[in-house]
């Protein structure tokens, strides 16, 4: 009898278990697509735009190329087959028609080896403009900061920060020429393991912040905190958590670590937010379904993963969620979205590991 009762508990654990994950990897939605205007494919990066910043003046930058611990042997034999490299590009959204271009890196203290560009964040300081870029390397994880040279349209390296409180970053928010907070994404660099956490839920995660001399912990721990920004007037921080479908608002305080103060669930999941630099507004590139993001990042040279782009309407205050506009929903010609800009009515939206797409916005 005592066997027949932790059979049907122990049953009716594991089926409510995997109507759970049914839910959560999205099997019961369906994608209708829907573009804010024209939209086209953009000619010249074909493996990845999957961050993007856009400075004052419509120059966004962009990395490409992703690559690391966490992803899988099918993955990385893609990036050899296809000679799948990291860069760093760049798009003029006063000029969409003039395309993208790759901007050359230059610097005696950078290696080109093993350099695969995840997150990244653009500082504008007093008529310069640096970028701030994690990368992914064989043995660790950095962040990288350059200096966006204009007249020659390349990025001259300045320095490389590195930390011991570091594992797997992921995205980046620079605060000053010094200063940026940055996503510790989980703790494994190991393919399986970093599976395994994630799927168990492990809060192994945290945010980081740099002060100018190393980094520390300025959250409590975190389920794969993915994307960070902060907001318009950069009172708040906005972080992004994919796995955990959540956006959260955190407040910094005086020594620089960071209160909860919000936190919104999302039925997608989000990746990277950029600022409407009008309103204020956030953009998340997301997936909308969980199961063909993981089958196409496993192996995207088969696999399909429909795009979605979502703007949060944030209150005066920046810490409330008024409302949701979905901008964009692809599974045509778009896989896999990771990002969007917004310039003037001009849309970019990236992905982790496909292409890029322009769009006029007359939506909003």
């Amino acid at each position: 009898m005592i066997l027949k009762t932790l059979f049907g508990i122990a049953l009716a654990l594991s089926l409510t278990y995997i109507f759970k994950l049914v839910l959560f990897l999205d099997y019961h939605k369906t994608v209708w697509n829907h573009r804010p205007g024209k939209c086209h494919i953009v000619e010249g990066i074909d493996h990845g735009s999957e961050d993007m910043q856009t400075t004052k003046s419509g120059l966004t930058f962009i990395t490409s190329g992703i690559d690391g611990p966490l992803f899988s042997p099918t993955m990385k034999e893609y990036h050899k087959k296809d000679n799948v490299r990291g860069r760093i590009m760049l798009f003029n959204l006063e000029k969409p028609a003039d395309g993208v271009r790759e901007l050359m890196i230059v610097g005696n203290q950078f290696s080109y080896e093993d350099f695969a560009p995840h997150g990244i964040s653009v500082l504008e300081e007093k008529g310069k403009i640096f970028l701030f870029v994690v990368v992914h390397r064989a043995e660790e994880d950095t962040v990288e900061k350059f200096e966006f040279l204009e007249k020659t349209l390349e990025l001259k390296h300045l320095k490389t920060y590195k930390g011991t409180l570091v594992h797997l970053l992921n995205d980046v928010a620079a605060t000053g020429p010094e200063t940026f907070y940055t996503t510790d994404y989980g703790y494994y660099r190991n393919h399986v393991l970093h599976f395994l956490e994630q799927i168990i839920g492990l809060y192994y995660g945290h945010v980081l912040y740099y002060d100018g001399r190393d980094f520390i912990r300025v959250s409590e721990p975190t389920y794969m905190a993915n994307g960070i920004t902060l907001s318009k007037d950069g009172r708040h921080v906005y972080v992004v958590s994919s796995a955990g479908k959540k956006f959260a608002v955190y407040k910094p305080e005086a020594n620089n670590r960071l209160t909860k103060i919000n936190e919104v669930e999302l039925d997608t999941f989000p990746d990277n937010p950029t600022i409407d630099p009008v309103t204020g507004d956030v953009l998340l590139g997301c997936h909308p379904i969980g199961f063909k993001i993981t089958k196409h990042l496993n192996d995207p040279s088969t696999e399909i993963a429909a795009s979605q782009v979502l703007m949060l309407h944030m209150d005066k205050s920046g810490t409330n969620v008024t409302g949701v506009t979905e901008l964009l929903s692809d599974d045509l010609e778009l896989y896999g979205s990771s990002s969007a800009t917004l310039y003037k009515k001009r849309m970019l939206v990236g992905t982790v590991c496909h292409k890029m797409m322009y769009c006029e916005v007359n939506t909003l």
